[in-house]
């Protein structure tokens, strides 16, 4: 199925998009858990993300479904944590880097200087996209399993 790309809507989330990205996290499987692990994929955190007034969420959208979502988390911090997730259909067809340029103009609109994310290192499909916006790796996490990067705006 060929999509034309300038159909997807992105936008911030809102209120009364709570069943629509309940059902997105209804499809992340464990094998995405594995690399996707943000928060818990309940209710009460789809509530949660959808009333949030201090972290910035984001959707993607193809046809009124929910074929993406990003986040800049600040965990009470001054600098976003970026995260992402695709719809499996949807993936290495250009949507993960489009989403992500998106939500990093966001961060630039918003005022941030910088933008960081932890990756493990087996996942290099995502490392290549956070490179070819511009990420850097910095350093790992202390277990070594991951790779710290960051992007400066």
């Amino acid at each position: 199925m060929r999509i034309n790309k300038r159909d997807v809507v992105i936008r911030e989330i809102e209120q009364n998009d709570i069943n629509l990205l309940y059902a997105l996290f209804q499809e992340v499987t464990d094998e995405d858990k594995r690399f996707f692990h943000p928060h818990p994929f309940d209710k009460k955190t789809v509530t949660k993300i959808c009333n949030s007034k201090g972290d910035h969420y984001y959707i993607m959208l193809l046809d009124n479904k929910i074929i993406g979502y990003s986040m800049l988390r600040l965990f009470g911090y001054e600098i976003p944590s970026f995260g992402i997730y695709i719809c499996k259909q949807f993936r290495n067809r250009g949507y993960g880097t489009i989403l992500t340029k998106w939500t990093i103009g966001k961060a630039k609109r918003l005022g941030y200087k910088k933008v960081i994310l932890k990756t493990y290192k087996e996942n290099i499909a995502a490392q290549k996209v956070y490179k070819k916006v511009g990420f850097v790796v910095v350093g790992e996490t202390p277990d070594g399993k991951q790779l710290n990067m960051e992007l400066k705006l």
